[in-house]
């Protein structure tokens, strides 16, 4: 209990800060996303219809799979074949055999199922299973797993990480899969909750961070050319010592401090820890210098530009079993602090586990999707923002030289156009929420501070290269509603 009451004391201090700007949410209907018992969540533009479709893994009740038909939703998961009743720990859209579409992985609590590939057949109306098909046989406790292609021979590779085994990193090979964990190093042993990839040292490699329980160390594991090395205690992220009822639990990444690199948060149970990238040479953790203090229970994290100011702001879900509602925080980020923001709203429709920024109206602003798994928690809300923003915003979508989403990790930038003077940053996503990975477009915020139009780089991260696509003169209010899409030339 003292846990508790640390984080408790912690948030009404910060929340009597009062920010300049204060978020605002309504409930997006309600009645079909109030059912309890959601863990991993994921989205991905599945039918091709150019908006976000929406998939939630359950305990307790059949997994979910939300149609979304310009803004309003319909669970069309029994039709799909994507109903599992088995509790679903993990979710993560990607196109693992480069046909255009988004294909979907899950896996389970239970260690005695297999994992799934669900392949996309017919545009998002019939997934199935082609997992032992294509050499995915993959059983144990599951959680965080990523479609990455780390090997940068342009297809996605598989991340599977585990509770109970050592992680697995399956190579795609021409659509069939080869266990090459322990070629590269990588088979981290501990009990992995979740992870994320990206370059955080910029040479070229994606490199992957895991967040272990039970006292064990942090995994930072850096890659030269197909190989891992675990660096996290010379890097400053191995988050030990701890005593064992602590542990990693929920990273993520974000440039939070505008200058130039990724830094990382960790939501943890213990202490919750911000890393500050300096340089890719180390990482400070910076935390309470920010107004971070997090005490307890930490178990997701996620970053997104709520008001468009070109900052990202954080949230952070919290829960410990048989405690319904207890409180999550939303960080808005002040560059030199962050004040702590949650509004009322989420106060009755908090999250447990899953949370992921994403603009599924198309609006241009973020919203809000949470997943609850407590059975007298919050359901599962779809909240929309309704905030008076500080900027616009462009989304931008990043493809290969064929058009096909293979680039988890690039990195995308926004310039005021014509200089070097960034005004927004952020991934596409590697890893997120709670042991699930989303196929979408960037959201970058533009302050209103520059009214003028944009250069929008990407960087691809393949075989020891850093490739930059950059498209010039963008007016972002040309991209209400859509995004824009960027053909990586490497």
């Amino acid at each position: 209990m003292a846990a508790v009451r640390v984080v408790i004391v912690v948030i009404a201090a910060l929340a009597a800060q009062a920010p300049g700007w204060q978020p605002s949410f309504e409930l997006v209907q309600p009645d079909l996303f109030g059912a309890p018992g959601g863990q991993a969540n994921a989205w991905a533009d599945v039918d091709g219809d150019n908006d976000l479709d929406y998939f939630v893994a359950f305990r307790g009740r059949p997994n979910r799979f939300y149609r979304n038909d310009n803004g309003t939703f319909h669970d069309v998961a029994p039709a799909a074949g994507l109903a599992d009743t088995i509790e679903t720990r993990a979710a993560a859209f990607g196109d693992f055999d480069s046909d255009g579409d988004a294909d979907l992985y899950i896996a389970f609590a239970d260690p005695k199922v297999p994992a799934k590939v669900y392949r996309n057949d017919a545009k998002g109306t019939h997934f199935t299973d082609v997992a032992r098909e294509i050499g995915v046989n993959l059983n144990g406790v599951a959680r965080q797993p990523a479609w990455i292609d780390y090997d940068g021979d342009g297809d996605l590779d598989l991340f599977a990480a585990f509770r109970d085994v050592p992680n697995r990193l399956l190579r795609n090979d021409r659509g069939k899969f080869v266990d090459v964990t322990d070629a590269a190093g990588i088979g981290d042993p501990r009990k992995t909750v979740s992870a994320v990839w990206w370059d955080f040292d910029r040479d070229g490699d994606l490199d992957l961070f895991t967040a272990n329980q039970e006292g064990d160390a942090n995994g930072l594991y850096r890659q030269q050319h197909g190989k891992f090395e675990d660096v996290a205690v010379a890097m400053g992220v191995a988050g030990t010592p701890r005593p064992k009822e602590d542990g990693g639990v929920g990273p993520s990444v974000a440039d939070f401090d505008h200058d130039g690199d990724f830094d990382l948060f960790v939501a943890n149970y213990g202490h919750s820890a911000l890393y500050r990238n300096d340089g890719g040479l180390k990482f400070t953790e910076v935390s309470r210098d920010h107004a971070i203090d997090l005490n307890g229970h930490g178990v997701t994290s996620g970053w997104g530009d709520l008001n468009n100011d070109g900052l990202p702001d954080l949230y952070v879900a919290n829960f410990i079993a048989g405690q319904p509602l207890y409180r999550d925080a939303l960080f808005i980020n002040g560059t030199k602090a962050f004040v702590e923001a949650l509004p009322d709203v989420i106060l009755k429709h908090d999250a447990t586990h899953g949370v992921q920024f994403v603009d599924f109206d198309q609006d241009g602003r973020l919203d809000l999707a949470l997943t609850n798994n407590d059975p007298e928690g919050g359901g599962h809300p779809l909240l929309r923002n309704t905030s008076t923003m500080r900027g616009r915003s462009i989304a931008v979508e990043v493809t290969d030289p064929n058009a096909r989403r293979t680039r988890a990790g690039s990195e995308v930038r926004a310039y005021r156009a014509g200089t070097r003077q960034m005004l927004s940053a952020a991934i596409v996503d590697s890893g997120s929420g709670y042991c699930s990975q989303s196929d979408m477009p960037v959201h970058l915020g533009i302050a209103n501070d520059w009214r003028g139009k944009v250069d929008i780089e990407v960087i691809t991260i393949a075989g020891g290269t850093r490739h930059a696509s950059i498209v010039r003169d963008v007016n972002p209010d040309d991209y209400r509603g859509r995004s824009l899409r960027i053909i990586t030339t490497k």
